[in-house]
């Protein structure tokens, strides 16, 4: 089985794909390979795990690139492609033998209604070659909401998220800004501060100054608290 996590990365974002290479990448296991993916706009040569493609570098490209990145994994014949965001700490062992292998799966904490569009959290989820081939030929949307845009395709195809509560929406010890993201979900359950005990991949999401606003340097020294505390 082949198996590729897809970091998706940008040309501005250099010190997240260091972070990854300075904390888990050394423990990635045989058998899941680890590429960081970027779009245009490069001023040098690709390392031998970076892809750079044909695609938007921008936040509001994401579909994009999501899409590209599924076509590069498609052709490249893996059998499971996991989108992954720079700031994810993972642990990649407990990854490969603990993900479960469906159509789509990701992380949501709201419970939804049988028939509705379940959409995951965009930091992680992960699709077979079946909903890769999906998702390459979906027409892409006017928004930048990857993770709304592939949970719709798929849901036209009658195909719905299996959801993983492995995977963790880490928010911080403060208290968020009381407006709520256009990409978070609505949420019908209470917030879950905690990762359970299983889990095997944290994202940084500090919303404390506003909604990508909190200074880099803080992300940055969450990123590694994570790690030091839960991945290490």
């Amino acid at each position: 089985m082949s198996v590729l996590q897809a970091i998706v990365s940008c040309h501005s974002r250099e010190e997240y794909s260091n972070a990854i290479r300075s904390t888990w990448l050394p423990s990635v296991p045989e058998g899941l390979d680890v590429r960081f993916f970027r779009g245009r706009g490069a001023i040098r040569e690709p390392l031998t795990d970076e892809v750079w493609l044909d695609c938007r570098d921008d936040y509001e490209g994401l579909p994009n690139k999501v899409q590209e990145i599924v076509r590069w994994a498609y052709d490249h014949d893996y059998e499971y492609v996991a989108k992954v965001d720079d700031d994810v700490v993972v642990k990649p062992k407990e990854w490969l033998n603990g993900f479960r292998r469906c159509d789509f799966t990701g992380c949501r904490e709201s419970a939804c209604k049988p028939n509705e569009i379940q959409t995951p959290y965009g930091f992680f989820y992960v699709l077979n070659r079946n909903t890769m081939k999906l998702v390459i030929d979906e027409p892409l949307p006017s928004h930048g909401n990857d993770e709304a845009w592939v949970s719709t395709a798929l849901y036209k195809k009658g195909i719905f998220l299996n959801p993983d509560h492995r995977y963790f929406l880490h928010r911080g010890g403060r208290p968020k800004p009381e407006f709520r993201s256009l990409r978070a979900p609505k949420r019908e359950s209470p917030l879950v501060i905690t990762p359970s005990p299983d889990a095997f991949a944290w994202c940084v999401y500090l919303n404390w100054a506003g909604f990508h606003q909190t200074p880099r340097e803080e992300l940055m020294k969450e990123y590694y608290y994570l790690y030091e505390r839960y991945a290490k």
